[in-house]
């Protein structure tokens, strides 16, 4: 019997050994008399020009047909396929040819000539004009081949001169005028991109100028390559343009159409126009005031049609938020060949609309939580534009492992919930009662106001009310560069509830008082942001300053009583604190991006305070943050809370970190990185209970923990997973000379992963 079956099992394992190897066999279902394409390689011969590297990627990108994906250097989708049949019906075999494979490219699709000739085309297109490409097929074992494109490219032409062609006509005088700043530079190689560039330059300050009916069409580039390898260009307007481009027009009537739909396209525009200032509206229901929009129309009447105008106003009305489609239509006028009317058909968002979200969260020190939360928007409320939000939030939170201990007392779970509330209304201007203040940008500058209520509660312990109330403006001043100005924000913190549990870790931690003082935070902030990371580049940029302060002007007016400036019987907190985040995201490739991050932030607490408000500090650890650490328990310094893991509350007055990451593509939805994270938080003055607390120059840099990892990242485009895996590689609270642990690291033990290795799972990239 024992023996049957082992003969019966190696029968199977070969089998299967056997069909694994079938499979892997990349050629499997290559036709008879064909070849698997594995690629195409792009070969310079001569001197290479400076900007090799960018025109063979490029000349690779132009390659047809591609080969077969691969994922870390396999073609599994192509084993895939050809570990199935030819499907008879929705089985596996049609999952694995129809769905989950990908058939073999074979060099049959391959069109070497056609495919040279384009190549040879970008490099004349990039001053190559006597170059040349040959291809040439390698043949690779029975079944494979690769085609290799051999680039000659001769002499590169520079540009020798520029000339504008005019006559002295107005819109002569407008293109002679143009030349100055031209993108086109002297003994710089010849570029089709460069002169593409330059004919839409010249076109947009035409338009500037009121030619309406001018497009780059009309503009002719003359290339002259006679002149001992370089060229002459010349600019001109093409003499088959019609009179109507020609000419400059004027603004007449600006009409808009607030309730447009496609649907009901003649009925919406029906209705007597209203006239308000400079700006007509047809509005029969009245669904929305005229005010509205006169701070977003920037064309008027009897003024010169501008391009910036017409795109300032388009970008506004859409900006306003209120409107899913705006449209512009413009149209000569009849029997005043001169001037356009303008049209704007806007097509509204629904009014009113709800939405829930879910949210799931892990944390780093073992809890575990979920919220939901509803949101009611009213995206036109008092028929002004304004978006009113009011939302209502609640939320649990609970420890899944470990139980939190403080003097041989034992909180069980240390659950908490939270229930939040919140009305907002942002206005789309700058709202204030002193005078009408517009900025002509591309981008709707708003005031947003808001007052919430939030209760959280963290069960055996206290309950935290938090009042706040916010008075912010918000503005864009470029496509890259936000400004957010809030010059009131007044949060009260009221606790109830503590327990004796919580007094007896009060006790041996005075410090986490801090969590839940009676106290005002009566200022405001400002901070700035810039960012570029959606343009795609090779070099990208986000940098966050933010100024947070609070109590300047209240000290100055109210008297110290009992040694403190007080509000209806609480002290107010008086700080400034500043702090920056630096981010650079290098794209090495396509498929790599390395990205650094520095933190760094400084809180002086004066006058009533001797620290930052708990919720105004640094924390450090966690998910987004150090994550060879479990949020909160880091720090401040080389102190470390040996009481407690899970209701760790470390916080500090001042922060550094660093984080560096690779992120690399995998396949499809799945990314990875590798990180280092390095940093810590210190407090600005001494508490005895915390030795090693304080920030000091001398020793900061001693005190830096440093952790390690690896994560893998699910981007669903909506929605980001991270699954982050970290470690230690210094912890500072040991030891000066023993705090690098790498010597220490065993992942095959245990006890050392327990300790040691963190998991952290996220919604969201880190940073």
């Amino acid at each position: 019997m024992i023996k049957g079956y082992s003969h019966i099992s190696s029968t199977v394992i070969a089998a299967l050994v056997a069909l694994c190897i079938s499979a892997c066999s990349t050629t499997r279902t290559v036709p008879e008399n064909d070849r698997l394409y594995t690629g195409a390689s792009v070969k310079w011969e001569g001197k290479k020009p400076r900007d090799y590297s960018t025109l063979t990627a490029e000349m690779s990108s132009r390659t047809r047909p591609k080969p077969n994906r691969k994922f870390a250097g396999m073609p599994i989708r192509l084993w895939l396929y050809n570990l199935g049949n030819e499907p008879k019906g929705k089985g596996l075999n049609y999952l694995l040819r129809k769905k989950w494979g990908e058939p073999p490219v074979l060099l049959s699709s391959a069109k070497p000539d056609y495919t040279a000739n384009v190549l040879e085309q970008y490099l004349v297109d990039n001053g190559f004009f006597q170059a040349a490409v040959a291809s040439e097929i390698k043949y690779s074992g029975k079944k494979k081949a690769s085609i290799t494109y051999t680039t000659t490219p001769n002499h590169r032409y520079r540009i020798k001169s520029v000339t504008f062609e005019t006559d002295s006509s107005d819109l002569g005088k407008a293109v002679a005028a143009a030349k100055e700043g031209s993108s086109l530079k002297l003994n710089r190689p010849y570029r089709l991109d460069s002169v593409v560039a330059e004919r839409n330059r010249v076109h947009s300050i035409l338009k500037e100028q009121g030619y309406y009916y001018f497009t780059p069409d009309h503009l002719l580039i003359e290339v002259d390559s006679t002149n001992n390898g370089m060229v002459d260009l010349y600019l001109k307007v093409k003499d088959e343009t019609p009179v109507a481009a020609r000419k400059q027009y004027k603004m007449k009537n600006i009409t808009l159409y607030p309730n447009y739909s496609l649907d009901n396209d003649s009925l919406s525009r029906r209705g007597t126009p209203v006239q308000y200032n400079h700006i007509r509206i047809v509005d029969s229901t009245k669904k929305f005031r005229p005010s509205v929009f006169d701070r977003s129309v920037f064309l008027k009447p009897d003024s010169l049609y501008r391009l910036s105008d017409h795109n300032t106003t388009l970008r506004r009305l859409t900006d306003l938020g209120t409107f899913k489609f705006v449209k512009g239509q413009f149209r000569a006028v009849r029997g005043d060949s001169s001037k356009l009317n303008a049209s704007f058909f806007l097509t509204p968002y629904p009014r009113r609309s709800l939405s829930a979200e879910l949210r799931g969260t892990s944390k780093s020190n073992n809890f575990a939580g979920s919220e939901i939360r509803i949101t009611a928007r009213n995206r036109n409320w008092l028929h002004a534009a304004n978006l009113l939000e009011i939302t209502l939030a609640g939320g649990l939170e609970w420890q899944v492992g470990g139980r939190t201990t403080t003097n041989n007392t034992t909180l069980r779970g240390g659950n908490s919930y939270n229930i939040k509330a919140e009305a907002a209304v942002t206005i789309p201007r700058f709202w204030q009662p002193l005078f009408n203040f517009n900025v002509k940008t591309p981008y709707v500058p708003r005031t947003r106001i808001s007052l919430s209520y939030e209760l959280f509660s963290r069960s055996q312990l206290y309950n935290l009310n938090a009042y706040t109330f916010q008075f912010q403006y918000i503005w864009r001043q470029t496509q890259y560069l936000e400004h957010k100005w809030s010059p009131v924000a007044i949060t009260y913190v009221l606790p109830t509830s503590t327990t004796t549990g919580y007094d007896s870790i009060l006790r041996n931690d005075p410090s986490q008082r801090a969590a839940i003082e009676k106290q005002f935070i009566l200022g405001g902030n400002y901070s700035i942001t810039f960012n570029n990371q959606a343009d795609n580049r090779v070099h990208s940029f986000y940098l966050n300053g933010d100024l947070d302060y609070s109590g300047n002007l209240a000290g100055l007016i109210i008297p110290k009583k009992d040694s403190a400036r007080k509000i209806i019987g609480a002290p107010f907190a008086q700080y400034v604190r500043l702090t920056a985040d630096l981010r650079h995201y290098w794209k090495l490739s396509r498929k790599l991006t390395w990205v650094n991050r520095l933190y760094a932030g400084f809180g002086m607490p004066y006058g009533n305070s001797t620290t930052l408000p708990f919720v105004k500090q640094y924390f450090i650890g966690g998910s987004s943050s150090l994550r060879g650490f479990r949020a909160r328990t880091l720090g401040p310094g080389s102190y470390r809370d040996t009481t407690s893991q899970y209701l760790a509350n470390e916080a500090g007055d001042i922060r550094l970190e660093y984080n560096s990451e690779l992120r690399a593509k995998l396949t499809g939805i799945f990314n990875a990185a590798v990180f280092i994270d390095a940093g810590n938080i210190w407090l600005k003055q001494d508490v005895p209970s915390k030795p090693g607390s304080k920030f000091k120059a001398s020793t900061f840099g001693n005190q830096i923990a440093v952790d390690a990892g690896a994560g893998l990242r699910v981007d669903a485009s909506i929605i980001v997973v991270r699954l982050d895996l970290a470690f230690p590689l210094r912890k500072p609270w040991l030891p000066s000379d023993e705090r690098w642990v790498i010597k220490d690291i065993k992942f095959g033990d245990p006890d050392w992963r327990k300790e040691n290795l963190i998991l952290n799972i996220a919604i969201g990239y880190p940073f």
